[in-house]
């Protein structure tokens, strides 16, 4: 299994998200809904890793991709956007003669 190194920029990043998600006026939450997300979150202790992973990674604007290509970062974040990016270029199908 391969494994990202998570930057201190990445780290940061990771606590920005997170805030912008709890802070401001929020709307009230279905309890039945949060009770199903807690309990696979404590059935399955990697969840809020990988669903806050995603997340950033599908709220992330593209404009934010660019400068981590340029830096040439490694960690988990600049990895995800070059996942991101092969996964939307469409397959080329080989020329039938």
């Amino acid at each position: 299994m391969f494994s990202y190194r998570v930057t201190r920029d990445e780290h940061r990043a990771i606590i920005e998200f997170i805030g912008r998600a709890i802070e401001g006026e929020q709307p009230p939450m279905d309890v039945e809904a949060d009770a199903i997300i807690r309990a696979l979150f404590k059935r399955n202790p990697d969840a809020a890793y990988r669903v806050t992973m995603l997340a950033m990674e599908l709220s992330a604007p593209s404009a934010v991709a660019q400068p981590a290509r340029r830096q040439h970062q490694k960690g988990w974040l600049a990895a995800l956007f070059d996942r991101r990016e092969t996964a939307a270029r469409p397959r080329r199908e080989p020329a039938i003669s």
